[in-house]
């Protein structure tokens, strides 16, 4: 009886789902001392190493000390009757890799024709291999004793120890098998897959063809490797370490590894795992250099106990004294209670360096529509927006621009096509779908809006035209065509033509009860709809809502915490809804929006005192709600 195999040891399946696929690069392609080439793997940034040999302690030291893995080592055995596979260096070898969540990549060379007696002989490596926490992984390679993966899969099926599987290789594949499709054997053996190997390579007669064209740099040949590799993810369910064979490619190595880099970046760009959230930054205060006084914080240009119109106050301590702008309000103290500009770069760097240490992503950028028609917001928006893509370069977060077009007139849709082609707004910063930067444009089909459909559609056209991947922020019911949404059946021809779909949930649900409810009624249909049309499914979930200050600015009366955050289980529930459905991303809303009580940065337990009231949750840590955010990815990636 076979057991249920375990592709990897405990720590290495974790951080293979931690950070979906992993990209590590084969030691065919690059050569140097041990620092020489894990500085180069450093700086070009690929996540490890497949390494080969014995003598591995100096490379184990070099990329760990750059917070790489080396992911395997590749032994070529030569194994003959009445010796024993386990070598003595082979023993050692173990010994060395304990601890250090590697595998050994065992290629079969020579071999007893008889496959029981070579699965014993190999079970010798594998026993001492489990013990210490190595796994062990057949390589099949072209005229070896196992050269096919249907043979290695074999073997670690008689090998039969829960540290045992295979490796698929692109070349050797299309070597032995030919041009044929891979994909059904590897969802056949999907629970021994440990490793993939890829490279760029042509199509056609592949068993004729030489290694020059079966093996080339990644981005390079006929062989649709990005399809491969979406279904490899889609079909198969990968989500584990993928390597890059190099073997005889000509030219220098360092380019080569940077161009396929550059390609494996292209083909895998999706937002699978990923945690982003919206970021208004519309907060300004006098003072700030962006010259328009009060903006968000009060009504009419004051700020005071009767026009103040945020919900929450946002946690001051960390803030240099240049972030600081004094208010009218007091704290518990006596001190004049003390708010922030989001016009400042020093406290837009401080917001995606928060991101970054809490395990956010990276932040949608909020974008008026309504704010291009006048100079002086839009050149303050323009401000906020360079300080947020030089705060997510410098901290390795991801941005992208969301036009939010409440409020535009149908004649006045051109007006963002300009906008956007005035910004340029492509860097390495961006958030990039398939390869192509993303945009979304938010507010299409919602009941409250000018329809404009015509208009939709003309915009969306033009921003694909560009060569850019468009993200639809879309009401709740946008499916089923009612309650928030048009009754227009035109509007899903319109969502069709989308790369992502994003439907708007703040308000919608309130309680977890909520949202447990909606997993088969909306977001398991949503997604279905999506994955149809091969969309990509961004749902949305929020903390909570608050807006009886806002509203009391404008003369209404609002229930403050009117949707309770339960101290997070709120965020919490909604989460394990998406995931439960089978959504991959989440967007929360929002990072900075303290106007409508949904952020989720640092907030003050302590706000000020004597005026309107302010939401606040005894015993909650300021860090809370980025704490769970960050919680929120570990779980959608897997390892929670």
């Amino acid at each position: 009886m076979i057991r249920k195999i375990r592709p990897l040891p405990a720590a290495l399946l974790l951080l293979a789902h931690a950070t979906a696929n992993p990209f590590f690069a084969m030691d065919t392609g690059i050569r140097g001392t041990p620092e020489a080439v894990a500085t180069t793997l450093h700086e070009l940034g690929y996540d490890g190493l497949g390494a080969s040999g014995t003598d591995i302690k100096p490379t184990l030291a070099a990329l760990e000390s750059r917070n790489l893995r080396l992911q395997n080592v590749y032994l070529t055995l030569a194994i003959h009757p009445g010796e024993p596979a386990l070598t003595p260096a082979i023993r050692q070898l173990v010994a060395d890799l304990r601890g250090h969540d590697s595998a050994l990549w065992l290629a079969i060379s020579q071999g007893p024709p008889d496959d029981t007696a070579l699965a014993t002989a190999l079970r010798e490596i594998a026993v001492v291999a489990d013990g210490a926490g190595v796994a062990v992984s057949i390589y099949p390679h072209t005229g070896f004793r196992v050269s096919r993966f249907s043979q290695a899969a074999e073997l670690a099926a008689a090998i039969d120890l829960p540290n045992t599987g295979i490796t698929f290789n692109l070349c050797h594949w299309l070597k032995v098998e030919g041009d044929a499709d891979p994909l059904p054997a590897i969802i056949r053996e999907k629970s021994r897959l440990q490793f993939v190997t890829i490279n760029g390579a042509d199509r056609g007669d592949t068993r004729a063809m030489g290694w020059d064209r079966l093996i080339q740099p990644l981005g390079r040949g006929s062989y649709d490797v990005p399809g491969f590799l979406r279904r490899l993810r889609d079909q198969a369910g990968r989500t584990g370490p993928i390597g890059l064979q190099s073997y005889g490619i000509p030219g220098d190595s360092r380019a080569n590894l940077a161009a396929s880099l550059a390609a494996w970046r292209r083909m895998t760009e999706s937002l699978d795992g990923m945690v982003l959230c919206g970021y208004q930054g519309w907060f300004r205060c006098p003072g700030d250099g962006a010259d328009v006084g009060w903006r968000h914080y009060s009504a009419g240009g004051k700020f005071g106990p009767d026009s103040t119109q945020i919900e929450m106050w946002p946690d001051m301590s960390e803030l240099a004294p240049d972030e600081r702008f004094p208010t009218p309000l007091r704290n518990p103290d006596g001190s004049a209670a003390e708010i922030f500009s989001s016009a400042h770069p020093a406290t837009v760097r401080r917001h995606f360096r928060w991101m970054r240490e809490y395990g956010i992503d990276g932040a949608f950028v909020q974008r008026f529509a309504t704010d291009l028609r006048d100079p002086r917001t839009r050149a303050a928006a323009d401000l906020v927006l360079a300080h947020c893509r030089a705060a997510a370069a410098a901290e390795g977060r991801k941005w992208a621009l969301m036009y939010d077009l409440s409020g535009l007139q149908p004649a006045e849709f051109p007006s963002i096509i300009e906008d956007w082609r005035r910004l340029k707004t492509d860097d390495s910063a961006g958030l990039r779908l398939a390869g192509k930067p993303l945009v979304a444009l938010w507010g299409i089909g919602f009941s409250d809006h000018p329809a404009a459909l015509a208009e939709w559609r003309d915009l969306i056209r033009q921003l694909k035209s560009d060569g850019r991947a468009v993200m639809l922020g879309v009401p709740y019911h946008w499916r089923t065509l009612d309650q928030d949404c048009v009754p227009d059946p035109a509007l899903h021809e319109i969502l069709a033509m989308a790369d992502v779909i994003s439907p708007w949930s703040v308000g919608r649900i309130a309680t977890p009860e909520d949202a447990a409810s909606r997993v088969k009624s909306v977001l398991q249909p949503d997604l279905d709809w999506c994955r149809a049309r091969g969309i990509s499914y961004l749902p949305v979930v929020f903390p909570g809502f608050s807006w009886s200050n806002l509203q009391r600015s404008r003369g209404r009366k609002s229930p403050i915490n009117q949707i309770p955050r339960l101290g997070g289980k709120f965020l919490q529930s909604q989460a394990a809804a998406i995931k439960s459905a089978g959504a991959t991303a989440v967007y929360i809303a929002m990072f900075d929006e303290i106007d409508e009580g949904t952020a989720i940065f640092k907030t003050s337990p302590t706000p000020p005192a004597g005026g309107p009231p302010f939401l606040a949750e005894p015993g909650i840590p300021p860090d809370h709600y980025l704490r769970l955010a960050g919680e929120i990815g570990e779980m959608l990636r897997g390892a929670r």
